[in-house]
């Protein structure tokens, strides 16, 4: 009874031995797991910007933008003057030039001053061509020209032709020879006047 008494009583001990062994060998694993997730848990925080990775994270710079915009009455007032209202665009029709249509031989008292002294200029560039003469070439013609404010010429045509070419032609040169003519007087209110001149080219026989 005793030496088998003594047998389980070995057992037991030998039981408790491995027993200890195996919680020692635990406790080394849980210890090593522990820290291996502590490493872990503090490379992902330094990975991450968290403590104390932040200390060598560089200062983020901010920048302030002001958007800064006119007032409104200044807006208003700069597209009021691009874009000018539709009823201020040509809100007075252009005047069209004056003018009149008169004879060099006119008897308006307005006009007779004037046309005296443009018919004295005609007459000291108007001559009679002598191969006219020589060849009792005669003949009359209407010649219409155009006269601006400032006594230019500028448009001289025949309306109505003395069927001779040379005729013709010494007319109008005595007109365009004779511009430019005096200014209209202050009493001629209008810019342009359209003047009808009468020539007759005649000869006389003693």
């Amino acid at each position: 009874m005793r030496t088998s008494g003594s047998i389980d009583q070995r057992k037991k001990s030998v039981n408790i031995v491995d027993y200890f062994s195996s919680l020692e060998g635990r406790r080394i694993v849980l210890v090593a797991f522990l820290l291996s997730a502590l490493i872990h848990v503090g490379a992902l925080a330094v990975l991450q910007g968290i403590f104390p990775g932040t200390w060598f994270k560089p200062k983020l710079r901010t920048y302030k933008v002001d958007l800064i915009r006119p007032p409104m009455e200044e807006i208003t007032r700069t597209k009021r003057q691009e874009f000018p209202a539709v009823s201020q665009i040509h809100s007075e029709p252009p005047k069209e030039p004056s003018e009149a249509t008169i004879s060099l031989d006119t008897k308006d008292s307005t006009y007779v001053p004037y046309t005296k002294a443009l018919k004295q200029r005609i007459r000291s560039h108007w001559i009679y061509p002598l191969s006219a003469r020589e060849n009792l070439v005669q003949g009359s013609l209407m010649i219409v020209f155009r006269l601006d404010s400032g006594g230019n010429l500028t448009v001289c045509n025949i309306v109505r032709s003395s069927k001779h070419e040379i005729l013709d032609k010494y007319a109008l040169e005595a007109i365009r020879s004779a511009n430019p003519f005096p200014p209209f007087p202050e009493n001629i209110k209008v810019e342009f006047l359209n003047i009808n001149a009468a020539f007759a080219y005649l000869l006389q026989f003693e």
